[in-house]
């Protein structure tokens, strides 16, 4: 726990320092911001290791507290890559409260409400697919909210100094692309849950109970991602609609995340 909140310390750190850079740019700051956050990534890498050499098991995503933590992890990585590779101004200051919400989650449901989830096949599918979705559709809804600010911006013809958000086309692409891929992903992790659902119900019938607010809140995922996903074909629904669906599907993912940590059942 200690390692965890150095961790979650480091990004709000980092966050904070990257926050300063809109008043004014500056590369002693850039610097600062990303030292901190490598510094958290790798103290989020430690406590990993640290928890599963105290359970003495090495498969990742064994239980919720990890599981979190990895979701947390990989948002990051997800920044420092595209800010390496393609910046796009201010993906920091909407990706890492995410990240720092995750963190936050698994030191709240990791101690209270810690889950072992079952080992077969096809939840290890599940799970896979399920949070590599839900890291997807946390950069969707992150970048949309990245749009709405920018289109904002600009409508109102107002420029401000220090790092600028990128132009309205990247971060519309940027959001379709983490869509489409989520998308994907949370389809295959539906399928697999839904078999995997009915494999314990072969194996363990009485332990095994389906919760209709899982079921529902990733219908409604499913649901407004889709319509994000097919919005090239509508153009009512592109750009700034677009967006607001995609920070409505975020929210509701984050809902879903929470969900699985309170509700018991499949």
């Amino acid at each position: 726990m200690i390692l965890l909140f150095i961790c979650i310390a480091m990004f709000a750190v980092g966050g904070v320092v990257s926050l300063l850079r809109i008043r004014q740019e500056s590369e002693k700051l850039r610097i600062a911001s990303k030292a901190c956050t490598w510094g958290a990534v790798t103290s989020g890498l430690a406590l990993i290791i640290w928890h599963a050499s105290g359970r003495h098991q090495w498969l990742p995503l064994d239980d919720n507290f990890e599981a979190l933590i990895w979701l947390g992890l990989i948002l990051a990585l997800f920044v420092l890559y595209v800010q390496r590779r393609h910046p796009i101004g201010g993906l920091d200051w909407f990706v890492m409260p995410v990240v720092i919400l995750l963190l936050i989650g698994a030191a709240v449901f990791g101690r209270t409400t810690p889950h072992e989830y079952l080992r077969t096949s096809w939840s290890w599918v599940h799970r896979l697919f399920s949070y590599g979705g839900a890291v997807a559709f946390a950069v969707a809804g992150c970048v949309g909210a990245m749009y709405l600010v920018a289109n904002r911006r600009l409508r109102q013809k107002k420029m401000t100094g220090g790092a600028k958000l990128g132009n309205l086309e990247r971060l519309e692409h940027v959001t379709l692309a983490a869509v489409t891929l989520g998308f994907a992903l949370l389809t295959v992790g539906a399928v697999t849950g839904f078999a995997w659902v009915k494999y314990s119900e072969l194996h363990d019938p009485q332990h095994v109970t389906v919760s209709p607010w899982k079921v529902g809140l990733t219908a409604a995922v499913w649901m407004i991602y889709a319509l994000v996903l097919h919005s090239p074909m509508n153009p009512r629904f592109r750009g700034r609609r677009a967006a607001i669906l995609s920070i409505v599907g975020c929210v509701l993912m984050l809902g879903l995340i929470v969900t699985v940590q309170l509700v018991t059942g499949k």
